[in-house]
């Protein structure tokens, strides 16, 4: 051993006793001195190391801690407490990944501890993963199942249909946490079931009546049930309250918009972008925004900024722009590029991550019709203003048997939506409800279903009356080809429903109880669609009642009636 003597009377590991006493104490210039002694004489002394990592954090030397913690872990890789800390010290940096692995080690040397299996499950959590969040709260309630916190936690994490049963045990452990009621609130309103939904949000709000997240909830709650008077009272309430959150304001755009007030409704809407849980980050283009100014002679890059749907149902704006006097360019998803070179007044498409041209202005279409002053009254509703390829349309009209030959009805059936969708479990029926179509003579289906919503189709023997079209459909250009060639399209809210619209064909839309802004309220026809009829839920999750309607009206069809919207 070499270096000077830490004490002439201690050995190194009396002194680091006495070095934790006086870190014990708080005198902890004394425990500096002494550690730094024995570090001297012995610079791989794993428990000095460790401890004067821990002293150096707390007198705000963090990246001294870590470090010395962290040689402290390689060299005695088998101590559950340097794991521990040194996953505290991560954490308190903000590196929330390292520290989850701290404490993985841990739990690999002592399975039992309870406070690192909660905490790994928080930071599972708040780095984005789902699974092994859970994974970890099951963990820390098997150890202990009374922890109304983690509970509530893993309630957050299950399908909606599993969290009501785990809510209820969270709310019995602590009946006074309104979380709990907001969290089953949140469930009941994924699952559909909007009376049970209103009634927690409720229940939330009795504990905090100033609860601006509760209130926020409790207000779209209410417009899913169409009670919009109400729904636009809570979103004030909560705007006030927040001192105007961006997401609460998003949220009241959305019922301004069922509601028909547009003008209103899309100005709110531009909140989106700073909105928590919008699903687009801004592009950070250096071109400023358009609002509207006077654009004559300028280039503009018009962009997709959300789904499919909303280009299709939007991209009519295009053409106001050109009249403008404005050189437009489109950015839209590969799959949409040749469908939307068809629309009037457009100079260029480019395909999303292909490099843009040279612009002036640009803006994204959803906020075209704010920039426009949008109305009822003033929606721009001329179709079609998209049309299909010449050449596509005949080469599928040699594709679709039947039909002409029989004097069937041909149909185009579309029963899903993108599962990745925040409503799609709400929105879409799935094939299974609307086999009853299938049944009435005189008309021919076709799947133009395509995504995992076709899988219903290997799960069951189809009638010989329908034809699946999806191997064969390349992308939307395919799709507005062979709507070209059909008599109606009966689709859920998804996108084969605007763009059967915005080809101005007949085309049924499937909606929900709580269906989305877009389809307004209490309508069975569409502002944005002339040719559209619209089929709702009388009560939510009620798709029984959607397929007898449309059955109905098909046979009617078949006998005759025509196909035109209802006045």
């Amino acid at each position: 051993m070499t270096g000077p003597d830490p004490s002439p009377a201690l050995s190194p590991d009396q002194a680091l006793l006495a070095a934790l006493d006086h870190h014990l104490s708080g005198r902890t210039a004394e425990a500096a001195e002494l550690y730094a002694r024995i570090l001297a004489v012995v610079p791989d002394h794993a428990n000095a190391l460790h401890l004067s990592g821990v002293l150096a954090a707390q007198t705000g030397d963090a990246a001294g801690g870590v470090a010395r913690i962290a040689r402290a872990v390689a060299l005695a890789p088998d101590v559950a407490d340097y794991h521990g800390n040194l996953a505290k010290l991560f954490r308190a940096q903000g590196r929330t990944g390292p520290a989850a692995a701290c404490l993985r080690r841990l739990l690999a040397l002592h399975p039992d501890a309870l406070e690192e299996a909660a905490t790994l499950g928080v930071l599972e959590q708040e780095a984005g993963h789902p699974t092994a969040a859970a994974a970890a709260f099951r963990r820390a309630l098997a150890l202990q199942p009374d922890l109304a916190e983690i509970t509530l936690r893993l309630a957050t994490l299950l399908p909606p249909d599993a969290v009501p049963a785990m809510v209820r045990r969270a709310a019995r452990l602590n009946p006074l946490d309104r979380r709990a009621w907001s969290v089953l609130g949140a469930a009941h309103r994924a699952l559909g079931r909007h009376e049970d939904a209103l009634a927690a949000f409720e229940a939330a709000l009795a504990l905090d009546p100033a609860d601006v997240a509760a209130l926020g909830t409790h207000a779209n709650a209410t417009k899913d049930l169409r009670r919009l008077d109400e729904s636009l009272a809570a979103h004030d309430r909560a705007d006030r309250l927040s001192g105007g959150d961006p997401t609460i304001r998003w949220n009241r755009a959305h019922a301004l918009l069922l509601a028909g007030r547009l003008e209103e409704g899309f100005a709110a809407h531009e909140a989106r972008w700073l909105a928590r849980g919008f699903p687009t980050a801004p592009r950070g283009l250096p071109q400023p925004l358009w609002h509207g100014e006077d654009i004559a002679g300028r280039t503009i890059l018009l962009y997709e900024e959300q789904g499919r749907g909303d280009v299709i149902q939007f991209v009519r704006y295009a053409p106001l722009v050109a009249s403008r006097g404005a050189r437009v360019v489109l950015e839209v998803g590969a799959d949409l590029v040749e469908l939307v070179r068809s629309v009037p007044g457009v100079d260029a498409v480019v395909a999303r991550g292909e490099p843009l041209p040279p612009m002036d202005v640009q803006c994204p279409l959803l906020s075209l019709p704010h920039v426009f002053g949008t109305t009822l009254a003033s929606v721009p509703a001329t179709v079609p203003y998209l049309s299909a390829d010449p050449a596509r349309v005949a080469a599928w009209r040699g594709r679709l048997v039947g039909g002409d030959s029989k004097g069937e009805l041909k149909v185009g059936l579309v029963w899903a939506g993108n599962p990745a969708f925040a409503t799609d479990r709400e929105r879409s029926p799935g094939l299974a409800a609307l086999l009853p179509l299938l049944e009435v003579p005189g008309v021919r289906f076709y799947g133009l279903q395509l995504g995992p919503g076709r899988d219903a189709l290997a799960e069951r023997a189809m009638p010989p009356a329908f034809t699946d079209l999806a191997p064969h459909i390349a992308d939307f250009t395919d799709t507005a080809a062979i709507m070209d060639n059909l008599d109606l399209v009966i689709s859920s809210c998804t996108a084969p429903a605007h763009l059967a619209g915005a080809l101005g064909r007949p085309v049924w839309g499937l909606l929900s109880f709580a269906a989305d802004w877009r389809w307004l309220a209490d309508r069975a026809d569409s502002p944005w669609y002339p040719t559209a009829r619209l089929f709702r839920q009388p009560r939510p999750g009620d798709w029984a009642a959607v397929a007898a309607a449309v059955r109905a009206a098909l046979e009617e069809t078949v006998r005759g009636t025509a196909l035109s919207a209802p006045a």
